[in-house]
């Protein structure tokens, strides 16, 4: 009899538990919270910024994706992959959550993420913590010369929290 006492307090206690810890959201899975970000180059009012030179589809092939993982209420992890990279090159994510709209030759509100190099297939990786996701862009800049690459920023492609569950989207 002792035993079943003790095998029922220890279930209603472990039950108790489980029930007031916040689940944690995992987003990324199989879909990323995003995985358009835009090649600065492509852009008409940078068609002759940076490595760009009037070539509008310099660094199309770069692709970056933004995985989301929530494990505590109000904080979010962002893990961001960028590939077709030169290998080897130094990059910097740069962040931005101003909600102002873009105009070019005005660059305010910008913070260093992190910084990574590309490792020898082109891939640089990237983790931010953040508590305030909302209006949050990013730009990638090759960190010697600090010219952008890849874009949510700019183009307006910005992070809005989708639901009271935390989790994110991009308008």
């Amino acid at each position: 009899m002792k035993r079943i006492v003790v095998l029922v307090l220890f279930l209603v206690a472990f039950s108790a538990a489980g029930a007031s810890a916040a689940p944690v959201t995992k987003q990324n899975g199989r879909n990323a919270v995003f995985s358009s970000f835009t090649p600065i180059c492509s852009m008409p009012a940078f068609l002759n910024y940076g490595y760009c030179n009037g070539n509008a589809s310099m660094f199309g092939d770069v692709v970056g994706v933004l995985e989301a993982v929530q494990p505590k209420v109000g904080r979010w992890n962002l893990n961001l992959t960028f590939t077709h990279l030169s290998p080897g090159v130094s990059y910097t994510l740069w962040g931005n959550r101003t909600g102002v709209t873009p105009t070019p030759g005005s660059a305010s509100g910008f913070f260093v993420a992190a910084t990574s190099i590309a490792d020898t297939a082109g891939t640089a990786r990237f983790t931010y913590e953040t508590t305030s996701p909302t209006n949050l862009g990013f730009d990638l800049n090759t960190t010697g010369d600090n010219v952008t690459i890849v874009t949510s920023w700019w183009s307006s492609q910005w992070l809005q929290i989708l639901d009271r569950n935390g989790n994110l989207f991009v308008p």
